[in-house]
């Protein structure tokens, strides 16, 4: 989401956790039981909309000063008892989520433990939640891939209840926070598939066991899920599995698949090459992120261009769906293998001017905010109008690669490709340089902030007020407003593709590369 790097933002939450309270056991305890008097969460309130007023430069794209005044004042009022930080975070999300801005957000503290062994233990302790991957389909909670120590729940299995709640109630309730860029809001259900466990813990809290009711073929069964030792199934599963020979499915690998890929994300490669057919006429090319930690884009781009040259490939696809963004750098690169011209590919990054996040924070705080530059009180410049807008690589003209991509580009889009993949998005189809297939980007089309993102902590509460602090657009607009990229052909997966595997958006590409092909012959 174009970021500073990861190592920035750990740096950044741990010293302002670790800063934040006199001690780690005074910092716990205000995050996970402490009720904070009423005053003091309507301080954090103001203090909330004091900072985004200062440092967000897209405040009332979508949402006017008064009505958006009148949501925090209407905040303040009703908050009239002590709240832990968990239920003032449940008030004050929507207010921050009805600026309509993807990028801004309240982030939630985690406890901290000092002890190693604990620590060890909290990361290996898998809670009942965890253990499932989920679609989430006409407000259904459906389980696509089951990691519990009950196999008897298949992969299609729909959830019915979870603690005598269903999905639809949890939904309504967990989703009221989620922030997006302008009016559109189809990434709702795709945000609770990703998080879905913890968003549960912020609403429900984390339960050791649930109580689960479950739907597959008509028949309806009930189980507890309870929590269990991720080390421990490891291991037993390791000697359960000695002695035994694993077959390993043949696979037909067509030479030219590049070598370097970065290091693994949750053991997946982030970034993925290959050709999808014997003559090399047909190539993948998929970036989950544009904000992989120790990825290096430009190795990774000009090996697979320089494949494609050497092939002479005609067909590239580029699969950026569910990409949430990163950096500048990694989309403007990619894009300059896309045109054969010289290019603008960021508008001006206008900014507030001289927002300084050190003046929220104490000592150790300020240190953090320092060494990871999100303020902006530094590359700043004013133009003729008196606007304020920070330098950034992509505002100046660029070159394209001397090997550009000459041939048809295909690019699959949907709900959640989001800031650099939108913008990506945005450039390539302001110059028709492709066919999109999908649907509708989560990300706008025409801007969003980001740039620089501080994450500011709220003095009482804890909670950290993240936002970015520069206008990022792509020179060109599409008329339609607060809106993303649109695909020239809207196809989506269904549930019974995403089960088998199947991958209805691919397959429509590889069948129109084929009915070209055979015209031309």
């Amino acid at each position: 989401m174009l970021k500073r790097r990861f190592f920035a933002h750990v740096l950044l939450m741990s010293t302002v956790f670790l800063g934040a309270c006199s001690s780690v056991k005074d910092y716990n305890y205000a995050i996970t039981e402490k009720k904070h008097r009423a005053e003091a969460l309507k301080q954090d309130v103001d203090l909330s909309y004091q900072i985004l007023k200062e440092g967000h430069p897209g405040l009332y794209w979508y949402i006017s000063k008064k009505a958006l005044d009148d949501k925090f004042d209407s905040l303040k009022k009703a908050i009239d008892e002590p709240l832990t930080t968990a239920q003032f975070y449940q008030k004050l999300s929507p207010v921050i989520a009805a600026i309509r801005c993807g990028h801004t957000a309240l982030r939630y503290p985690s406890v901290i433990e000092k002890d190693k062994h604990e620590r060890e233990r909290i990361k290996n302790k898998i809670y009942p939640l965890q253990q499932f991957t989920y679609a989430v389909v006409d407000d259904k909670l459906i389980v696509i891939n089951n990691k519990s120590k009950d196999k008897t729940i298949k992969t299609g299995t729909e959830i019915l209840e979870i603690d005598g709640l269903a999905p639809k109630e949890i939904f309504n309730i967990i989703s009221t926070g989620f922030s997006y860029d302008g009016f559109n809001s189809q990434s709702r259900n795709k945000r609770i598939e990703r998080s879905f466990p913890q968003l549960y813990k912020i609403y429900f809290s984390e339960q050791d066991s649930l109580y689960i009711k479950f739907k597959k073929d008509s028949v309806v069964t009930s189980s507890y899920i309870s929590f269990y030792d991720k080390k421990k199934a490891e291991e037993l599963k390791k000697k359960t599995d000695t002695g035994k020979t694993i077959e390993k499915a043949a696979t037909k690998k067509i030479p030219g698949s590049i070598k370097y890929r970065g290091k693994k994300v949750n053991d997946e490669y982030q970034l993925d090459f290959r050709f999808l057919d014997q003559e090399k006429q047909i190539a993948y090319l998929k970036i989950k992120s544009f904000s992989v930690p120790t990825a290096n884009f430009p190795l990774f781009y000009k090996q697979c261009f320089d494949s494609i040259a050497l092939s002479r490939t005609k067909n590239l696809v580029i699969d950026i769906r569910n990409n949430p963004g990163g950096t500048l750098s990694a989309s403007l690169a990619l894009f300059a293998y896309l045109t054969d011209k010289d290019f603008v590919y960021l508008d001006k990054p206008i900014n507030n001017g001289h927002f300084s996040a050190n003046k929220y924070g104490n000592g150790l705080q300020k240190l953090t905010y320092y060494l990871t530059g999100l303020n902006d009180d530094s590359r700043l410049y004013e133009d003729d109008q008196g606007n304020f807008f920070s330098f950034m690589k992509g505002y100046s003209p660029q070159k394209a690669q001397k090997n550009n991509y000459k041939g048809k580009v295909y690019v699959l889009i949907n709900e959640f490709s989001f800031s650099a993949s939108s913008l990506l998005s945005a450039n390539l189809k302001a110059i028709n340089r492709a066919t999109f297939v999908g649907t509708e980007t989560g990300g706008g089309a025409n801007q969003c902030t980001a740039g620089r993102i501080p994450i500011v902590t709220l003095k009482n509460s804890k909670l950290g007020l993240r936002f970015g602090l520069n206008r990022m657009a792509p020179v060109y607009q599409q008329k339609e407003v607060g809106r993303g990229v649109f695909p020239d052909v809207e196809i989506q997966s269904d549930l019974k593709d995403r089960i088998s595997n199947y991958d209805r958006e691919l397959q429509w590409v590889l069948t129109d590369i084929k009915e070209k092909n055979n015209v031309r012959k």
